[in-house]
């Protein structure tokens, strides 16, 4: 048998199918850039993350392929959302309770200029 360098190395298989998707996963985010590391260092993220990847191979999806992850992603949308965050609150949109003040307004600190040259001159 003749050495071929530009052989794909082929790693060993583990005795169970979950350690085997681990492995792959961990070199996966080994990949990654540092934005998208830092976020899967909290346990809880990357065990999110990971639960995803064992279903999507219990699918049957082809990790190679962007466009069956994303099909199952979409088909899967729903459930996901659902199992995300139990706990997560509705956001409350923000809501001023006095006059708006317009650039050209009179400042409302007294000073008897414009907004714009007084108060609002950083904004």
């Amino acid at each position: 048998m003749i050495w071929n360098p530009f052989k794909k190395k082929e790693a060993p298989a583990s005795s169970d199918g979950k350690s085997s998707i681990t492995d792959k996963l961990e070199k996966e985010i080994d990949a990654l850039p540092d934005a998208f590391k830092s976020k899967l260092k909290d346990p809880t993220i990357k065990e999110r993350f990971m639960s995803i990847a064992r279903r999507m191979e219990a699918d049957g999806v082809n990790f190679k392929s962007i466009r069956q992850m994303k099909k199952w992603m979409k088909d899967h949308e729903a459930e996901l959302r659902a199992e995300g965050n139990p706990e997560q609150h509705h956001i409350e949109t923000v809501v001023h309770e006095g006059p708006r003040i317009g650039r050209n307004d009179p400042c409302p600190c007294g000073s008897g200029k414009k907004y714009k040259k007084c108060c609002g001159a950083g904004k």
